[in-house]
């Protein structure tokens, strides 16, 4: 099913680009205000949920669960479902004594519960833990198996990335499908000739280098090639091919089409689904980026794990 985002101007100017979606599950990488726009209007399409969403907090999570099953007659019982949303040892816990991720977690049952052919989620791993994001990842696989067609809005592109590769950037210039394209590879045996010690980027006009020691990975997006430093993206003028052969001898990693890794970054291999993970690194808040599946036996391999 298409669904159509029509163009919203406001004093003669484009504040929201026409847009069609057709894929199953697709991300939108875009901002705030357009992601309210986009909310408002497919609200009379399908379900939206809401990052905001709450729940009543002095109830169990028994009893919200059998209050909402019971609105929307659902047929499974009560073990099944606490169970799909990883619930069970919570299930008398009152809501408001629910870590944050837990609360998340609840909020997102009416969802699951009510969308019928078409739901919409603001944000859809805002405040998560990996052990919730896992969760409402395999929630959102079983929905689109059951034909319901989903829509991420975000405006982090490696959060999208966990659920779908189908996205969409949506800014001032239009609605473009975000190209994630693997370039030619460098073959695994060739050994890089030059040994660099500095990376050249730029940022707000001004040239900075930097060790390799101090990115924490590199990412493509729209072809624009971004140095991750601190939280910080800095633009490079080389390719991912390039940057993937002048930095191998420095432990980084080509772990997706998109993205290259420092290894010593990384802390931790997270499975979302069979076809699904990514990289915890230990930067930051725990820096979440993608892992091909075709690269999951790779990695292990180079970095010694079973």
């Amino acid at each position: 099913m298409s669904i159509q985002i029509e163009e919203v101007i406001e004093e003669g100017k484009t504040i929201l680009p026409a847009c069609t979606i057709d894929g199953q599950v697709t991300g939108i990488y875009t901002d705030v205000q357009k992601m309210q726009l986009i909310m408002k209007q497919l609200q009379t399409k399908g379900y939206v949920h809401h990052v905001a969403d709450g729940e009543y907090k002095r109830l169990t999570v028994e009893e919200s669960f059998r209050f909402y099953m019971a609105m929307a007659g659902c047929v499974k019982t009560i073990d099944e479902m606490l169970t799909i949303f990883g619930l069970t040892k919570q299930r008398k816990t009152k809501v408001k004594d629910l870590t944050i991720s837990e609360q998340k977690r609840v909020a997102f049952l009416r969802a699951y519960l009510y969308a019928e052919s078409l739901l919409v989620i603001e944000e859809p791993f805002y405040r998560m833990d990996e052990s919730s994001r896992e969760i409402i990842t395999k929630i959102i696989g079983q929905l689109a198996e059951q034909g319901k067609q989903i829509v991420l809005l975000a405006n982090n592109v490696e959060e999208l990335l966990v659920s779908t590769s189908e996205i969409l950037r949506v800014d001032q210039s239009g609605c473009h499908k975000m190209d994630f394209a693997e370039e030619q590879s460098t073959s695994s045996s060739e050994e890089p000739i030059i040994k660099i010690e500095k990376i050249q980027t730029k940022k707000n006009d001004k040239t900075i280098l930097f060790n390799p020691p101090e990115i924490d990975y590199i990412e493509s997006v729209d072809g624009e090639i971004l140095v991750n430093v601190a939280g910080t993206s800095y633009s490079c003028s080389l390719t991912l091919q390039e940057l993937e052969k002048r930095l191998r001898a420095y432990g980084f990693y080509r772990c997706h089409r998109s993205y290259i890794v420092n290894l010593q970054k990384v802390r931790e291999i997270i499975t979302w689904t069979k076809n699904s993970y990514s990289l915890k690194l230990n930067v930051g808040e725990g820096t979440i980026v993608p892992l091909s599946r075709n690269k999951l036996s790779e990695l292990k391999e180079l970095i010694g794990i079973a």
